[in-house]
């Protein structure tokens, strides 16, 4: 048995129809698994008018059903004149059967009452329409309306209902809307009405009607459509993926042409036009061999075919955008740059933490302090320098104005060369901003590098310092993303920086601002507590073992470097073949000792044992080195000093009572325990460590 539900509506914003098409799918299969009703393959189909349910080999009836329902132990349920008891009665009662049926079965817990029953599933022809009917209710949308004098919420209006169990309507109703036999094809170049008399009918009608339902087909017309038509020799079209999603679900047939624009245009900077072309308008920029931007673009269609109408009123609409972007360039041109320090004294950032202009002025205090311990004092005039404009560009007329929000940082790099800024300076402002989101390009001049962790680091600081914290879904300041640009710049800049001091700065800095309302303490503990998920995260994401990872960010918080330099450290030493038992001999070494609270002072004298003997020995020798290993941050050597011991730990274990009956000899094992646990956990707390 096979069905197949169309809901028709007026067209629905593109982002939506995945969403919707993803949650149509999964609600039905919740529905039929709960309601043991076997099925085989369910897809889903879209365009703007229509979300498409296809579901084939479904099972005629639900599963018939044994059910065995236990109830109180039998010496509960029976007194002892072997007469029901009130409980016993009450569960023969709830199960609907007398109590004559009642059975007897074994559990491990002994013997209990149980009621069985037989279900016989119902014929799912039967079940369907309430199926269908909760299902169209069920859906969500990111946002709903209401229209006319119904009820229920959707998208868009809804306009009709198909519903097919293969030859047969399946009949239901939603808000006046009856199901039915009839769909609609294109808007423009199919039947208004058709009828179907088949699942294999509404496929071959649907697509005689010019409507493409496939979401991929779709797309893969675009994409071979464009390249086959509308594109030259030595000319690309860029195609970029959120774009080409974004087209194939405004529209039923594509049909892509392309238009031109006036080349007087290409005097502003192409990515302003580029953005005005792909945000604004939907169409496709094409570029040349050399990547530099033709006067052209492609604009598609929903349509079966070209038509001179359309795309002449498509070229007139994007004269218009760069009408304006052209404008907005040529005014922010007429005076430079650093004029719009000014007014950034009048841009809340935030209500509690000030202006855009007292964040910079922190940024700067931050960015001088970074300046010192990285050691970049030659480039400190051109960092600070960034900093004062990189916010700059968002008081010009063309950020401002909210048309091309996406160019921030562009624009000021922009109009920091034409104001006569040096290009370090230029490219900073621009990088700041990077990474604006997963997998996005890194910072690579130290001024962007710098300008992009005072920012950043200001805000998550000064959110936390506020009470702004992120909670479940909700993070207005993109603060997570703010901790990931952070542990990604100096990963991947490789500087030698304390995230713990970098914070410490950071808040610090807000305090002398008079803008820090929490405890420094517990701001300080809470972001760093958020910086090392993020951390974490980034460190899982470049392959590392978690338990590693947990292992190393347990010991301090310390520079990013570090943490790696001994992560690597760690993944060497754990291919020897003694690492797993030794890592077992201090987890055994760190569980004994960890509640020892006497004072850890070992009396040599109390050593009888030669075992322990060796064991203090080692001990003692590796106190003598270990401070000169570390101060050379020699992971490695450390690591290997540890597994040298591995006999000597091992031997002491299978020698020596630990909790002797003497209470001096027991503390005094304890204590060199509780010693060798604390020395050996200085890299990382190796009793995390999972053995493999």
């Amino acid at each position: 048995m096979n069905i197949l539900l169309e809901i028709g509506m007026e067209e629905i914003p593109a982002r939506f129809l995945k969403p919707a098409l993803n949650d149509l799918e999964k609600n039905m299969k919740t529905y039929l698994k709960e309601n043991s009703i076997f099925f085989g393959e369910v897809k889903t189909y879209g365009t703007p008018r229509r979300l498409i349910l296809s579901i084939s080999n479904l099972a005629v009836k639900q599963e018939d059903l044994n059910i065995l329902n236990q109830g109180p132990a039998k010496h509960i349920a029976f007194g002892s004149n072997g007469d029901l008891t009130k409980a016993g009665m009450g569960f023969s009662k709830s199960q609907g059967i007398e109590a004559t049926d009642l059975e007897i079965i074994e559990t491990p817990k002994g013997e209990y009452i149980a009621a069985k029953k037989f279900v016989e599933g119902k014929e799912t022809k039967a079940l369907l329409p309430e199926a269908l009917k909760g299902l169209i209710e069920g859906l969500t949308f990111p946002k709903s309306m209401k229209w006319s004098d119904k009820k229920i919420k959707f998208a868009r209006p809804i306009q009709w209902i198909l519903a097919l169990v293969d030859n047969e309507l399946v009949k239901f109703e939603v808000e006046g809307y009856k199901s039915g036999l009839t769909s609609r094809g294109h808007r423009f170049f199919g039947e208004k009405e058709f009828t179907v008399t088949s699942i294999a009918d509404y496929f071959t009608k649907v697509r005689a009607n010019n409507v493409i339902i496939d979401i991929e087909e779709r797309k893969n017309m675009i994409v071979e459509m464009i390249n086959k038509n509308c594109s030259s020799a030595g000319e690309k079209v860029v195609i970029e993926n959120e774009l080409l999603d974004e087209v194939t679900n405004l529209v039923e047939y594509p049909y892509p042409m392309v238009g031109t624009f006036n080349s007087e245009f290409l005097e502003v900077p192409q990515e302003v036009l580029i953005i005005s072309m792909q945000v604004h308008q939907r169409y496709f920029p094409i570029l040349d061999s050399d990547g530099n931007l033709l006067p052209k673009f492609v604009v598609v269609r929903n349509g079966i075919d070209g038509s001179q109408k359309v795309r002449i009123g498509n070229e007139k609409v994007l004269s218009a955008r760069l009408s304006d972007a052209r404008f907005f360039y040529q005014e922010d041109l007429k005076k430079p740059l650093s004029e719009n320090i000014e007014k950034l004294k009048h841009v809340v950032f935030q209500k509690d933490l000030g202006t855009i202009y007292q964040k910079l002025e922190r940024s700067k205090k931050i960015a001088n302090k970074l300046v010192d311990i990285l050691g970049f004092d030659g480039n400190r005039t051109d960092i600070l320098r960034t900093i004062e404009l990189s916010k700059a560009d968002l008081v010009s007329n063309m950020i401002g104005e909210k048309e091309f929000t996406k160019l921030q940082g562009f624009m000021g790099a922009e109009y920091a060369l034409r104001s006569g800024e040096n290009e370090k300076v230029a490219k900073g402002i621009e990088e700041h901003y990077y990474p604006r989101y997963q997998g996005d390009r890194l910072p690579q001049n130290i001024e962007g590098v710098i300008t992009g962790i005072c920012d950043r680091v200001d805000t998550l600081v000064g959110c936390f310092g506020i009470g702004l914290i992120p909670s479940g879904s909700k993070d207005p300041f993109a603060l997570r993303r703010s901790a990931l640009g952070i542990v990604n710049i100096v990963f991947n800049s490789k500087l030698d920086l304390s995230i713990d001091k970098l914070i410490k700065i950071s808040i610090d800095t807000l305090e002398l601002d008079g803008v820090l309302k929490k405890d420094k303490g517990k701001v300080k503990s809470d972001v760093m507590e958020f910086m090392n998920q993020r951390i974490i995260n980034v460190l899982l994401d470049k392959g590392y073992r978690r338990d590693f990872i947990m292992a190393v960010l347990d010991v301090e918080n310390e520079n990013l470097l570090e943490v790696e330099k001994k992560l690597l450290t760690l993944e060497e030493v754990s291919s020897n073949e003694n690492f797993n038992k030794l890592v077992s001999l201090l987890k055994r070494v760190g569980n004994i000792s960890k509640d020892h609270e006497g004072a850890v002072n070992i009396s040599k004298e109390l050593l009888k044992e030669d075992a322990e003997k060796s064991l203090y020995n080692f001990y003692m020798e590796f106190v003598s080195v270990s401070e000169e290993i570390l101060g050379k941050n020699d992971y490695l050597t450390y690591l290997k000093t540890i597994l040298s011991g591995k006999e000597i730990i091992d031997n002491f274990f299978d020698s020596v009572m630990v909790m002797d009956k003497d209470e001096n000899i027991k503390d005094n094992r304890l204590s060199l325990l509780a010693s060798l646990n604390t020395i050996f956990n200085r890299v990382a707390n190796l009793n995390l460590i999972e053995i493999k």
